[in-house]
């Protein structure tokens, strides 16, 4: 019995220090979201890269489609992630100027084509 009331002791002291730490410790503002203008820019800027980029990924992963998209992808974040802090703005707004020009077609750089298509997930062959 005082082995259990122990125990409970212990875990209620672990319990209040944890909500006293979380209590204490010094709020970080969320990033304000990006205005209109710098989602544009940000989408202009990412599909006119886009085809560059598309390049780096296939040269990394030449005969698996799957992972040069992936690695695309990893570059456009990485990319939009850049601008974001640049502009001090929410990474989330970014992403989402992103969805939201491929979706409602904003203005591209003259020559830009975005890839759409999603390549199937094969087994990667051995490099």
């Amino acid at each position: 019995m005082r082995a259990e009331l122990v125990g409970w002791i212990g875990c209620g002291a672990l319990c209040v220090a944890a909500v006293t730490v979380d209590l204490s410790a010094p709020r970080i503002e969320a990033a304000p979201e990006a205005s209109s203008d710098a989602k544009k820019h940000a989408f202009y800027m990412l599909a006119s890269e886009e085809a560059f980029m598309r390049k780096g990924a296939a040269k990394s992963f030449p005969t698996d489609p799957w992972s040069q998209d992936d690695d695309f992808h990893n570059r456009e974040f990485r990319r939009l992630q850049a601008l974001a802090t640049s502009d001090h703005v929410s990474v989330t707004s970014m992403l989402r100027a992103i969805d939201d020009g491929a979706r409602e077609r904003w203005p591209q750089a003259p020559g830009s084509v975005l890839d759409e298509t999603v390549p199937p997930c094969r087994p990667r062959p051995i490099y």
